[in-house]
């Protein structure tokens, strides 16, 4: 923790911001996401599913696999959700296979506009167990970016 004096406050930001001009690059403050494989919605099958869910239990020692799927659209139905409309109940296609998954990107809905425009796109996520539908499997969507191609 940290204990200012309520005087000193002004002084710390000021000092704060000066180190961070001096010493942080502009690319060090851009968040990664460290993919563990790219595959294709063909390959999240019931199988790859249950096998993955024998490395748990997951936490900070023991991350949950993050996987990457290129050039993927909206399939049509995607909508913004929650209570303050933050998150996206998305529904997707993937260009290689047509295969069709749902997943569900929280906090993202600033992402709502490019997933609805048509153009491609490269997500980020972890595969769960849809809590609403037994038996279902959906991503975990963890991040949204234009393809290359897009």
């Amino acid at each position: 923790g940290l204990t200012l004096r309520w005087e000193n406050v002004k002084e710390f930001r000021n000092r704060f911001q000066k180190y961070v001009d001096e010493h942080i690059e502009p690319h060090q403050t851009e968040a990664t996401l460290d993919i563990d494989a790219v595959i294709d919605f063909k390959d999240i099958t019931k199988k790859f599913h249950n096998d993955l869910k024998r490395f748990a239990p997951f936490g900070p020692e023991n991350v949950k696999p993050l996987f990457c799927t290129k050039e993927v659209f909206d399939f049509g139905t995607s909508k913004v959700v929650g209570r303050e409309q933050e998150h996206i109940k998305l529904e997707l296609v993937d260009s290689k296979s047509n295969n069709v998954m749902n997943g569900i990107a929280f906090g993202q809905s600033r992402s709502a506009r490019y997933i609805k425009s048509k153009r491609s796109f490269d997500i980020v996520y972890t595969i769960e167990d849809n809590v609403f539908k037994r038996g279902a499997v959906q991503l975990q969507i963890e991040g949204i970016r234009p393809s290359e191609n897009a």
